[in-house]
């Protein structure tokens, strides 16, 4: 399981404009790809905050994704990935368009 999961996430670094990929558990665990300072500490806010925008929007619509835009001028998106998983992305440019068939691909693998 572990190395298919491995491919799946150097897949989507071949984006164009996605700088790192990090896949955290719903609790907040790190699980593969790109590390970041205080990477515990990253794992558990991206489960909170994406948490925390599915209960806010609870009774509107499902959450699809989540931006935090940087100073920077990167993007941080958080993307549900599964009941078990979040797909975590340090990007350049929005490019969630482009992961519908990666978010599938995870669903089976975390």
């Amino acid at each position: 399981m572990e190395p298919s999961l491995r491919k799946v996430i150097e897949e989507i670094k071949e984006i164009e404009g996605v700088k790192k990929v990090s896949v955290v558990s719903r609790t907040g665990i790190p699980v593969n790809g790109d590390t970041y300072q205080a990477q515990e500490t990253f794992a558990a806010m991206s489960a909170i905050i994406l948490g925390a925008a599915e209960t806010a929007a609870s009774t509107l619509g499902t959450v699809k994704k989540v931006i935090i835009s940087l100073d920077s001028g990167d993007m941080l998106l958080l993307l549900p990935a599964g009941r078990r998983g979040i797909l975590v992305l340090l990007t350049e440019k929005d490019v969630s368009g482009k992961l519908d068939y990666f978010r599938e691909k995870l669903k089976n693998l975390i």
